[in-house]
Formats: structure tokens, sequence, C-alpha cells
């Protein structure tokens, strides 16, 4: 294509943090095509991505994850772009527990580059070179798309943005999420030995929810998915009973992280009873993110 940069150039995109409820996985021939299909919260907390590309003869990508630089270099080679870029993440939350930060690593980077080229990408088609990324390194199956389109999502046909098929479930401001890491562990360990038995929990969790899509629905197929799949134990089961007791609309964890969805004015209890239960942890309350990427910051243009 021959594009060719001649100034330094620096773009920051953040990207919301996304808690998968509950899946079912469905493979196809092109990574393209293959994902999830499930349900998950997109959160108000993210990662920022900064991308810094400046004139080069070569093509060279620096920082980052592999995710990520394996974004930047595809990305620079569909353009036929030399550079060099400095890729940087900034998140809240850490890397494998259950937020989808490789995917928003993943999503952030394709969109910083594709702005700090000239916008020559858009969303969607920045978001299925992630998407892909993704699915191949085996990080994530369906946080990119639901990362773009944000709110309370259900992803009703797996695949890449543009592919996939996203709905959502309504709610009012008011809802709230209490999460607290408890470990990290990498995807693909989750899965293996399981896909059986996520499948055909995730393919019943949906079939419920899209009868009767609401939160309390949301939640209640969340906390049976987890505990049929095996990331709930006895002292985390108990755990979830307590914060409904205590007037969660629900409770549930996604790999390494717990999880709890309220209003407002609940935040406070729960927040106590759980820091009395997971003494030491981590608690950090959170919103809903209603939208997907923002633009932070661009420099350079």
């Amino acid at each position: 294509m021959g594009f060719r940069l001649n100034r330094e150039i620096e773009v920051s995109v953040w990207v919301p943090c996304h808690i998968t409820c509950f899946f079912e996985i469905r493979r196809h021939e092109s990574a393209l095509e293959t994902g999830s299909r499930g349900a998950g919260l997109n959160l108000d907390i993210g990662v920022e991505t900064c991308i810094r590309i400046s004139p080069s003869e070569e093509v060279g990508v620096n920082g980052g994850n592999e995710v990520s630089k394996d974004v930047a270099e595809r990305v620079l080679k569909s353009l036929g772009v030399k550079a060099r870029i400095e890729v940087s993440h900034r998140s809240e939350v850490p890397m494998g527990a259950g937020y989808g930060v490789s995917g928003a690593t993943a999503l952030g980077s394709a969109l910083a580059l594709s702005i700090a080229l000239g916008n020559v990408m858009t969303v969607l088609q920045a978001g299925a070179i992630a998407h892909v990324v993704e699915v191949e390194h085996l990080t994530g199956l369906g946080d990119v798309i639901a990362q773009i389109h944000g709110g309370i999502e259900i992803r009703v046909k797996e695949g890449a943005p543009g592919i996939g098929v996203i709905d959502w479930i309504p709610h009012d401001q008011d809802l709230r999420v209490i999460v607290v890491t408890l470990r990290s562990i990498p995807t693909r360990e989750v899965l293996e030995g399981k896909v059986e038995v996520v499948n055909r929990c995730g393919l019943r969790a949906l079939s419920n929810l899209l009868k009767r899509p609401n939160v309390r629905e949301l939640m209640d197929n969340a906390k049976i998915f987890a505990e049929e799949v095996g990331f709930m134990n006895g002292d985390l089961k108990d755990l979830a009973k307590m914060m409904v007791e205590e007037g969660a609309i629900g409770a549930s964890v996604k790999k390494g992280v717990l999880y709890v969805l309220t209003r407002r004015d609940n935040v406070d209890k729960l927040h106590d009873v759980i820091a009395n239960q997971l003494k030491g942890r981590q608690i950090i309350t959170c919103g809903i993110s209603n939208h997907g990427p923002k633009v932070i910051r661009v420099k350079g243009v």
C-alpha cells in the first residue's frame, strides 16, 4: 500500500474490562468465524493502551505483550508500513484473572495504531484483527466483540466483530459490580478437559437468559455455570450465597475473579462482608460501561 510515516505520533485508547458470565465455545475453520456465545458485563474500569509510532527503515515492535505485539505487526504488514512502534498498557486489574485484559490490549492496540496511521480501519475492521489474534493465541473467544459494544451483552452468534451478533439486557444506571481478584490462570488451562461441560452448561444458560433477559436471570445462570464447570469451591459458594442473602442481585466467579452485581445503596454492606471473608484481598467497586473503546489522547497527527 506504501503508506509513509514522516513524524512521531502517539495515540492512547481505553477499552473496558469484560467479565464473561457464561459461554459456549464455537469453533470453525476460520478464526474470524470462531468465537463464543454467552453473556457478560462490560465494566467502567479498563485498560489504556498507548501506541507511539515513529519513522524507521525497518518494522520493529517493542513493549506490550505477545497479543498486542502480534496485532501491531499484522496491522503494519497489511498496510505495507515500515515503522518503529512502542506499545504500553496501563490496566486497573491483572491480566489472566478473568477481566478480558488480553482482549482489551489487542483491541486497544489495533484501534490506536489505526488512528495513528490516519484512521485506516473502522472499529469493526480493527476489532476483527484483534479477535483473530486472540483466537490464535488461545487467550479469548468473545471478549473483543463484547468490548466493542459495551453494556450487559448477550453474544447470540459467535465470531469476530462484523460477523458475530450482540444483543443487550436493558438496565438502569444504579447497578454496581464488586470485583475481587482471587488468582490468575491462563484461559487454555481453565478449558483443559472441560470443553464438553462448558458447552453444555453455557448453551443451557444462554437459552434460559434469552427466555428471561434480565440481570437476575443472568446472575442466577452465571452462578450455576461457575459451579458446574469448577470455578467455585465450597467457600466461594457459601460467600456467593451470603451475598444474595445480604441483598445482592447475584454473585459468581469467572476464572479467578469473584464478581457481585448489586445496587448502589447496597455496596458498602457487601464490601464489608467480603472484606471480612476474604481478608487482605483488594476489593474494587465499579459500574457498567455502556460504550466501547474511547480515544484518550492523540499527539502528532
